[in-house]
């Protein structure tokens, strides 16, 4: 018995589509894009299969859109392969495809015409054009993806190359919002860096916003900081409400020690430490001599803020009184002075109050604590070893499970002086950890925990509170 086979392209194959003529519909005819609905159906054009004229080949499908004048040999060709019959635009990128495609104006309205080919995957069946559709479309001005703080107030100042780029706000269309320091002056926004236009301004009040343009347009209000602090700014381009707020919480979280003896060659800025606790508490351990003044930023500028005395060459001491000046307000230039020493200084910029006091290395210091070897027995606590550095101290044996921490005096009341973690239950690291000095039993009782026990080496620096605790 005789067979024959046929070779069928199964890729062309289709069942017969019928004779249903292939034709296009618009789901409006006036259409007003909407920048607070970007991502909501706009344009919705749906087609008829056409015909394959019952000769199960396939039908692949091309969308072509132009303006009213135009033929349809430029504009939007896409070609959407078989089985696509809808096609969905949402407003935002309807309207961005306006603007950036056809050159429509923001705010113009546009007639446009579109219609849909179908071409049959076989040599036979002609090429399909479905009727022309016409529709109007209203663009709008976009929503910037982008916002930057410029102005004296701002963290980088005036340079719009390094303007301070602001948050956008999820779910808002247009909502924007920064956190953070902002010093006393004025104070814009700028939608692209390195350029100073176009900007959003101070409205007609300082909860309204001014969208300008261009430097042809002379309104250039700013927004007015009157006190350099935390502030939080909230704002929305799209409806122009703006909202700008002190907040709780250091006015600085960075401040620099300069004098006579800072740096390598005096005069030059120190950076102090902020306390791990306190925000508001920065300190500095170093030996000084002379005078010394509290930076705000690391500039001389006459119009940087310094922490200062409250006169001229005040010295060492507890509690002192501090006010904040700058160069154009303290023309007589207020430092403390102090004579050659090793010195902890203390500043608190919420009190307005300064410890300067000089350091004298104790004679030794002791771990106590249940993973050392005589557990929490204060007068028994194991002494550590002196080096040639007299702030430097050693130890090396075995600690157990558990926690420990160092006393400076051994006082029987545990009312002493402390070297204590920064946080509770702190496990060492091997590398430089910082520690926590207090006196008189003032203070949080951190202390460090061992979890795995063994042989340990500890290096103690009293005056720069640092420690290296490292299993062996």
């Amino acid at each position: 018995m005789l067979s024959f086979s046929a070779c069928i392209d199964e890729d062309n194959l289709e069942r017969d589509k019928g004779s249903v003529p292939l034709a296009m519909t618009v789901n409006s005819k006036e259409i007003v894009l909407d920048n607070n609905t970007p991502v909501s159906d706009a344009l919705r054009f749906e087609w008829t299969s056409g015909t394959n004229q019952g000769t199960d080949a396939g039908i692949e499908y091309t969308f072509e859109m132009d303006l009213e004048e135009g033929n349809f040999d430029e504009g939007v060709k896409l070609a959407l392969g078989r089985n696509e019959r809808i096609l969905v635009y949402k407003h935002e990128a309807l309207n961005q495809l306006l603007l950036d495609e056809f050159s429509v104006s923001p705010n113009d309205e546009v007639i446009l015409k579109a219609r849909v080919i179908a071409d049959v995957l076989d040599e036979s069946v002609d090429k399909q054009i479905s009727e022309v559709v016409s529709f109007s479309v209203k663009t709008y001005t976009p929503v910037t993806k982008n916002l930057y703080l410029i102005g004296g107030a701002a963290p980088n100042g005036w340079s719009a190359d390094e303007a301070t780029k602001m948050n956008t706000v999820s779910g808002s269309v247009g909502g924007f919002t920064w956190n953070g320091r902002l010093n006393k002056g004025e104070l814009k926004f700028i939608t692209t860096l390195g350029q100073f236009t176009p900007s959003y301004n101070k409205g007609i009040d300082d909860t309204k916003l001014y969208y300008r343009e261009s430097d042809e347009d002379e309104y250039d209000e700013k927004f007015t900081i009157e006190e350099a602090g935390n502030y939080e700014i909230k704002l929305n381009v799209l409806t122009g409400v703006i909202s700008i707020r002190k907040t709780t919480g250091p006015e600085y979280d960075e401040l620099w020690i300069v004098g006579s003896s800072t740096g390598e060659s005096g005069w030059e800025f120190e950076p102090m430490n902020v306390d791990a606790d306190n925000p508001y508490i920065f300190s500095y351990n170093a030996r000084l001599s002379g005078e010394f003044k509290i930076a705000t930023e690391p500039d001389f500028d006459d119009n940087i803020p310094y922490y200062r005395p409250t006169t001229q060459g005040v010295g060492a001491g507890v509690n002192l009184d501090v006010v904040k000046l700058s160069g154009q307000e303290n023309a007589d230039d207020y430092k403390w002075s102090v004579d050659d020493a090793n010195y902890k200084i203390k500043l608190d910029i919420q009190d307005l109050k300064i410890d300067i006091l000089e350091f004298i290395a104790y004679p030794m210091i002791y771990l106590v604590g249940e993973a050392t070897p005589n557990g929490w027995s204060i007068d028994d606590a194991s002494p550590m070893e002196i080096t040639e550095n007299e702030f430097i101290f050693t130890w090396s044996g075995y600690l157990k499970e558990g926690e420990f921490k160092f006393t400076c005096d051994k006082q029987s009341d545990w009312n002493g002086d402390w070297f204590t973690a920064t946080a509770d239950k702190t496990e060492p690291t091997g590398v430089i950890q910082s520690m926590v000095y207090t006196t008189g039993g003032s203070g949080k009782d951190y202390k460090w925990n061992i979890a795995e026990s063994g042989d340990y080496t500890i290096e103690l620096d009293q005056f720069n509170e640092t420690v290296i605790i490292k299993k062996k």
